[in-house]
């Protein structure tokens, strides 16, 4: 590593990054180091959440109103 970086962290945030870097088997500092990583990527939105697509299945439609609703809201 080649800077340190001295943040101040309240009592609620200090523990609710430990207890994300305990769930997800890393330090608090790997933590820190891939959520700022991923926050100052340039990479578009789309580009990020595309892994999310077709994730959520809602079921079909088939009461009248529903269908209507879905018909009209094709964005």
């Amino acid at each position: 590593m080649e800077r340190i970086l001295t943040i101040r962290l309240g009592t609620g945030q200090d523990q609710a990054l430990t207890v994300r870097a305990r769930a997800l088997g890393k330090t608090k500092s790997e933590l820190v180091r891939d959520l700022i990583e991923q926050a100052v990527t340039d990479e578009p939105l789309g580009r990020r959440a595309r892994r999310l697509k077709g994730r959520l299945q809602l079921p079909r439609p088939t009461s009248g109103w529903r269908r209507t609703l879905r018909d009209r809201n094709w964005r």
